[in-house]
């Protein structure tokens, strides 16, 4: 389905207010519901068909909706994508060029980071039975407790034959961060192109 179909029914109209609850919307819906049922010129055939045709076109557009969710989804999550490897391309422009901070008019400024490695410590549990014996717990194994005493002279023989604690290197790229003047910000509306 390429479009959403705008006009409806009056019988589809009315079920759609029917999402406020109201005992109005629900006299209008029965309403129209009657006027169908009771039309003298139409057979049984042609009365359950328009009423069904109303549950139907609500069917296909709720199907529609949930399309255009995942669509949107799916939509997001590129441009989310996209923006984190831009700034990870400008900033390395920028660097490249030896400049750290790029002074804007609209905007304050744009400020490039260089990346970086952290070290993080990563714990290992070698015998998650005997530290949990040994009282290193909550409802599962405490993994605080057992870093702590891993890292703790008077602990650390209880837990160093059951765990381990190694330490990894974390890669976090370069980026930028934009940094809005307020005063522009708040003044000026900003306009996204379509």
């Amino acid at each position: 389905m390429q479009n959403l179909t705008i006009l409806s029914s009056q019988l589809e109209q009315d079920l759609v207010a029917l999402h406020s609850g109201t005992p109005q919307s629900k006299e209008c819906f029965n309403q129209s519901v009657m006027n169908i049922l009771q039309a003298p010129t139409q057979s049984s055939f042609a009365k359950a068909d328009r009423v069904a045709e109303v549950f139907t076109s609500i069917d296909v557009k709720i199907d529609y909706i949930k399309e255009q969710q995942k669509l949107l989804a799916s939509l997001k999550k590129q441009l989310e994508l996209a923006k984190t490897y831009a700034k990870v391309e400008v900033s390395n422009a920028l660097i490249s060029l030896g400049v750290s901070k790029l002074e804007g008019l609209a905007i304050s400024s744009i400020t490039a980071s260089k990346p970086t490695d952290k070290s993080v410590a990563k714990l290992e549990i070698l015998n998650e039975d005997a530290l949990l014996n040994a009282g290193y717990f909550k409802v599962e194994i405490d993994r605080e407790a057992i870093e702590k005493a891993l890292l703790s002279a008077d602990q650390r023989d209880e837990v160093s034959e059951f765990a381990d604690m190694s330490i990894e290197l974390v890669h976090k790229p370069a980026t930028i961060r934009i940094n809005k003047r307020k005063s522009l910000a708040q003044d000026e509306p900003i306009a996204i192109a379509a």
